[in-house]
């Protein structure tokens, strides 16, 4: 678990936030070429069923010039004066406003720059190409749903905030992958020997199964 930084635009509205969750792409294996390598070279693939029986729920793609991104982006500020200006003491406002907020944290721009820390914006990066789901922890006291943009602008700052949820993990079995992705075939036996020493408690048979399922980023690219 860590804390995404996001950004959402509604018309003239602008929102810059980081949420923690956890997020995979709904993608075939054929459709990954045009999509592997935007966020790394190494992968991990699950099952549709592990991810619905976990919580997970796909993202809301919203447009940055339609009326229903716009209104939904002043509806939450409107929402939160009302909630602030109120003399309500029973907390139901605030719950109502935290739930409607909790909504914020599963949408995305259809369309947008692509910025990442260190590397090249993509202009006009199609975000819903990527199919995402995601896992988002419930709002509690215990950790924070958002985070100013301006508190984790710096990877040290982020690591800090990472900390606070490193708690919080999304546990799964050897069934429950599809396949696991390297850079390149001399990544393999790596991966292998990982899972036998580190995952000891895997039997041989587990381990075999396991193997059948790594492809390379190298593979996929040439091949699929």
């Amino acid at each position: 678990m860590s804390y995404a930084r996001e950004r959402i635009i509604g018309g003239n509205t602008l929102k810059e936030f980081a949420v923690p969750m956890v997020s995979f792409s709904d993608l075939r294996l054929s459709e990954l070429k045009d999509n592997i390598g935007t966020y790394g070279k190494f992968g991990i693939g699950m099952t549709k069923d592990w991810a619905i029986n976990n919580g997970l729920n796909p993202v809301m793609y919203a447009s940055q010039n339609s009326l229903f991104t716009e209104n939904f982006m002043h509806g939450i500020e409107d929402f939160f004066k009302l909630v602030s200006n109120s003399n309500d003491t029973s907390g139901r406002f605030e719950n109502a406003y935290n739930n409607t907020l909790n909504t914020l944290r599963y949408i995305k721009n259809y369309k947008g720059d692509l910025i990442r820390p260190g590397k090249k914006t993509i202009k006009d990066y199609v975000f819903a190409n990527e199919r995402e789901w995601r896992f988002v922890p419930p709002i509690s006291e215990n950790i924070l749903p958002f985070i100013s943009i301006d508190k984790i602008r710096t990877s040290q700052q982020k690591s800090a905030f990472n900390k606070k949820v490193s708690h919080l993990r999304l546990n799964f079995q050897p069934d429950d992958i599809k396949y696991l992705v390297v850079e390149k075939e001399s990544d393999i036996n790596a991966l292998i020997n990982h899972l036998r020493q580190a995952k000891s408690k895997f039997s041989y048979e587990t381990v075999d199964k396991l193997a059948s399922r790594i492809l390379t980023y190298e593979q996929i690219e040439k091949d699929v």
